[in-house]
């Protein structure tokens, strides 16, 4: 799999995932670059911004991404 399939496929799982996130579980470094080229693509990608605390406790942005229109683990509520 190359990293945007990987980083969709992720997304489809996991729902709204931070950055930081994404490159420690997906192995890919360049994450903020990666989600770009995949929504000039096309791809219906919800990118939003909040704050974390960090170590000490003082906020720090955080950069959040999400596959809009689609609720993390969909496939688990359709009937039988």
């Amino acid at each position: 799999m190359n990293q945007h399939a990987i980083l969709l496929a992720y997304l489809h799982l996991h729902g709204r995932t931070s950055c930081e996130d994404l490159e420690r579980n997906c192995d890919v470094r360049s994450v903020t670059t990666r989600m770009s080229e995949l929504i000039r693509k096309g791809h219906p990608i919800e990118k939003s911004r909040d704050y974390s605390s960090n170590r000490r406790g003082k906020p720090r942005p955080v950069t959040y991404y999400a596959l809009a229109g689609k609720p993390a683990q969909q496939d688990l509520f359709k009937p039988a």
